[in-house]
């Protein structure tokens, strides 16, 4: 019973049966409270008006008589006032003297006359049913000969308003029961009618859009309730078109993620391609540079060998001529000093110029073979880069242009020699390129130590004192196939090859610096302890 009353008490009904009683309550307690006043007020002015009727008629009375000398006929006039079947209120009458003497009583004992009541006193005993006393002084014509006190009771008065604010209140009490009914009925049927909208919008949630309510009348309930039907019809059709959309963003979403699927097989086949002819190119282009390493060495071994086979073929001439002289016997001892002399010539140029030959075979071996593999191991860098050196003069003889080379002694790396010796390689190549174009005499720097402010880090400054690389193309040397001379020597990979050499394999890092005119500074930082390769 409790849960009931205070599901009644939360519910809309419940708030607006407690509104109305509670307001109703109130306008019929300032209606009651305002009645209660008004009619004590008016018992007030009838006491007061009823005081003032029975003081003229008592003293008009009094004084014709009186100024006779007929006491009796008063007294008797005072005993049918006091009658009880007049019922006029007024319960005694006293006269007295100017000297405080009784004249005229009608008490039937002797006893003391009340004092008289002021205006304060007057209101409160009218409101109280009890007596109220009055005195007036009595006038005779032309003097006063006293006073002329009575008592006037208020009790049939105050119990007639009393009976009225009891009636008052009964039908107050009625009516608030009669609207309190009416104002139900209507909370009834409002409640209904919520709970109904309630309901649908229940339904609505759990996903019941073509649930409708039934709609009577036409006031606001109803026009909410049209409403509601309306939204839930929209937002049903809205759902359908949504659903529908859904399945055509699926059934697209699907064709799209089939044609990203074989376009992202087409693109891994042809970046496998494209990876392919990289290594491709970049196997070419080391090829590339050992080609010229090759012309270059077998050029420059045309000299030595020559050289050797036209001594033996000297000497070989000399030999016979001896080997005649001495079956004729015409071999003489001065012949034999200038075979031995020529023999003795012939050695001292053979040596020389077959270990001219074989430092040169020994040099392009050793290079050679570092740069078509990436074996590791440990090495000194100043004897690889004068290795390398005898090589690179090679392609400098019919030019103006100088290298020199300065490595400090005692660097020892534990490294990749032959992508290192390609880095120099195809700088050096870059600088005979585009450096040097167009000038007749020029100057390559090699110059390699280690720094102890960077961790004891290697740093080799490739330098040229060439026509320099202007702003726009400094930035993009290193992108693959840039080049300017296309088709004119220049691939756009060496310089794309090195800077990847030096951040991928030898765990470092190339920078270039150029001013117009000036020359190109390559300067690049590595590790002598190359980082392991996964």
């Amino acid at each position: 019973m409790r849960v009931k009353a205070l599901s009644f008490l939360n519910s809309l009904l419940g708030y607006f049966t407690v509104t109305a009683v509670l307001s109703f309550s109130l306008l019929i307690l300032a209606v009651l409270y305002d009645g209660s006043r008004t009619l004590d007020t008016a018992v007030i002015q009838n006491v007061k008006a009823n005081v003032t009727q029975t003081s003229k008629l008592l003293n008009m009375t009094v004084s014709t008589y009186l100024g006779q000398g007929d006491l009796k006929t008063v007294s008797i006039f005072f005993t049918e006032m006091l009658d009880e079947q007049v019922d006029n209120g007024v319960t005694y009458v006293v006269i007295g003297g100017n000297d405080k003497r009784i004249l005229l009583s009608t008490f039937t004992s002797p006893r003391e006359i009340p004092a008289p009541d002021t205006l304060d006193q007057l209101e409160t005993s009218a409101l109280k049913r009890t007596e109220i006393h009055i005195r007036n002084p009595l006038l005779l014509p032309g003097r006063e000969e006293g006073y002329l006190q009575y008592g006037l009771s208020t009790r049939s008065l105050v119990d007639a308003v009393v009976k009225e604010q009891r009636n008052s209140l009964v039908r107050s009490c009625t009516v608030l029961l009669v609207v309190f009914a009416i104002m139900f009925f209507l909370g009834m049927r409002i409640s209904r009618r919520l709970k109904e909208i309630t309901l649908a919008s229940q339904a609505i949630v759990s996903g019941d859009y073509l649930h409708s309510i039934q709609v009577s009348g036409s006031d606001e309930l109803a026009i909410l309730s049209q409403h509601f039907n309306i939204m839930a019809n929209e937002i049903n059709r809205k759902i359908s078109e949504i659903t529908e959309l859904n399945q055509q963003l699926e059934d697209r979403v699907a064709r799209r993620t089939s044609e990203l699927a074989h376009a992202y097989k087409l693109q891994e086949e042809h970046l496998q391609h494209l990876q392919d002819t990289k290594d491709q190119l970049v196997y070419s282009e080391k090829l590339a540079g050992l080609g010229s390493l090759v012309a270059g060495v077998a050029h420059e071994l045309n000299t030595p060998l020559g050289n050797a086979l036209t001594i033996t073929t000297t000497l070989s001439d000399k030999i016979k001529e001896a080997h005649q002289a001495y079956e004729n016997g015409r071999l003489k001892r001065t012949d034999l000093d200038r075979l031995f002399s020529t023999i003795s010539e012939a050695d001292v140029l053979l040596v020389n110029n077959i270990s001219r030959a074989a430092e040169l075979i020994s040099s392009f071996k050793t290079i050679a073979v570092d740069q078509t593999s990436e074996m590791r191991r440990s090495f000194n860098l100043r004897k690889i880069l004068l290795e390398l050196e005898l090589t690179l003069r090679l392609q400098l003889k019919q030019k103006k242009i100088s290298l020199e080379i300065d490595v400090e002694p005692d660097i020892n790396m534990d490294s990749f020699p032959g992508p290192l010796t390609q880095i120099i390689v195809n700088l050096f190549n870059n600088a005979l390129i585009h450096a040097f174009d167009g000038r007749e005499q020029g100057m390559i720097r090699l110059v390699a130590c280690t720094d102890n402010d960077s961790d004891g880090k290697l740093i080799i400054s490739f330098q040229d004192n060439g026509c320099g690389i202007s702003k726009e193309n400094i930035l993009k040397i290193f992108d693959p196939f840039f080049t300017t001379k296309l088709g004119q020597g220049g691939s756009g990979l060496g310089l794309h090859i090195s800077y990847n050499i030096v951040h991928g394999v030898l765990g470092g890092s190339i920078s270039v610096q150029s001013v117009i005119g000036k020359g190109t500074e390559f300067l690049i930082k590595l590790p002598l302890i190359a980082p392991s390769r996964s």
